[in-house]
Parts: structure tokens; sequence; C-alpha cells
């Protein structure tokens, strides 16, 4: 095999092109500057029961397309943050979920649905 000067010219020339493609292909929006923030996946439902000894709501919601759940009727485990005392059965609320340690899904915010 025989060293081309221009060959390797070109290789070297070509390389900061090609590291910088890498970069792009493999940072999917990590940088700020690249993506806005995603929201929180969530939808609006009917309560059915509170039980704020367990923390916990029953909800029949509307499908929560980002996580691909259909609408449906379940027991929801409610952030420490979020007052139940206000929520009666019947209230229509807004709410977003947040996938938990154990895989589970936990109501981060709630409020009245408009």
């Amino acid at each position: 095999m025989r060293f081309r000067p221009s060959a390797f010219a070109a290789l070297v020339l070509l390389m900061p092109a090609m590291a910088f493609a890498q970069t792009a292909m493999t940072d999917h929006g990590h940088g700020q500057a690249m993506s806005a923030p995603r929201s929180a996946p969530g939808t609006t439902g009917t309560v059915n029961a509170v039980d704020a000894k367990a923390h916990t709501v029953n909800l029949s919601h509307g499908a929560i397309e980002a996580l691909g759940w259909p609408a449906m009727t379940m027991d929801f485990g409610v952030g420490p943050a979020i007052d139940l005392a206000s929520l009666k059965v019947g209230d229509r609320v807004a709410f977003t979920v947040a996938k938990t340690a154990d895989g589970g899904y936990l109501i981060d915010s709630l409020k009245p649905a408009k």
C-alpha cells in the first residue's frame, strides 16, 4: 500500500466534520439549546374516592397518550406535597404523573380542571 499525501490530507480535513456529525447524531437534544423540556404526562379525570390516610385517590381519567394508557379507572398514590383535604368525590381534576423508583406511577400535580 502506497502512502498518498492527498488522501491523508483529505482525511485530516474531514475528521472534524465527521466528529461533529457523530456528536449531532448522538446528542439527542441533551443540550439545553437543542430542545425544549418535555412536559409531564397527564390528563383530566373525575374523583371516585379519596383515601387521605393512605394518600391515594381513585380516578376515572382520560387517555394518557405519552404513556400509551387508554382512558380507565384506577387508584393512584399521590405525592406528599399534594393536599387531599379539599378533594371530594365527583370533582373534575387535571393531573400529571411521575414514574417512581419501583416502576409505578404517582400523581405529582393535581388541580381543579377547567
